[in-house]
């Protein structure tokens, strides 16, 4: 029987992220590496919910937002806004990942990956999933001018930091890309004035395995 894969459903409960094996942390660094070459499988829900957990997920009790009280996420961020989220695109549209209950909500049926390709880069059509990671500013309480210019890109970063790490891990191929119409790619999103558009990073199968 093959593993559940993602799939259209409005709602999709993500089984329990595995928080022990893979690489050695010094070993996944030393395989660290950006991959343009994708098989088109599609990958299974476990690896996409330890994938999504890597990158954003609670390793701690939510205790709030802010900087006064500790933080929850894999992946550090700035004054503890949390102000990171991660929208799944694949074949079966365009997901958003809620953390906090780790499912995966449904936002669009639309396939939107194209809207992320350059003419340059084929590649991008052959990956399965596709992390679109969107910073709501609104959430950056008392930001000054510098701090809009500057967190949205370095938040976004870190976790596109602990995506590669997993990959690594895991023997994943991915790549983050930086080259897309974002206003195309916004207005197909409905993404609201305070949301930015910084990141994409691919993720699938290495050619090879």
């Amino acid at each position: 029987m093959s593993e559940p894969t993602l799939s259209n459903k409005p709602l999709i409960e993500l089984p329990p992220p595995r928080m022990t094996g893979g690489l050695p942390l010094m070993e996944a660094i030393a395989r660290r590496h950006s991959t343009r070459a994708f098989r088109k499988d599609d990958l299974p829900l476990q690896e996409i919910s330890n994938m999504l957990w890597a990158a954003a997920g609670h390793n701690r009790p939510y205790a709030g937002v802010g900087i006064h009280v500790e933080g929850c996420r894999a992946s550090p961020g700035a004054h503890n806004w949390q102000e990171i989220d991660i929208h799944v695109a694949s074949a079966h549209g365009l997901h958003l990942y809620d953390p906090h209950r780790h499912v995966l909500v449904k936002l669009l049926d639309q396939d939107i990956r194209a809207y992320t390709a350059h003419p340059t880069q084929p590649f991008v059509a052959d990956a399965p999933l596709n992390l679109i990671y969107v910073s709501d500013t609104a959430r950056m309480h008392d930001a000054i001018e510098w701090d809009f210019g500057v967190f949205p890109w370095a938040d976004t970063a870190v976790v596109v930091e602990n995506v590669y790490l997993y990959c690594a891990s895991e023997g994943l191929a991915t790549v983050c890309r930086a080259l897309f119409d974002r206003p195309a790619l916004t207005e197909v999103m409905r993404l609201r004035p305070q949301q930015l558009v910084t990141f994409h990073q691919l993720v699938g199968y290495k050619i090879s395995n």
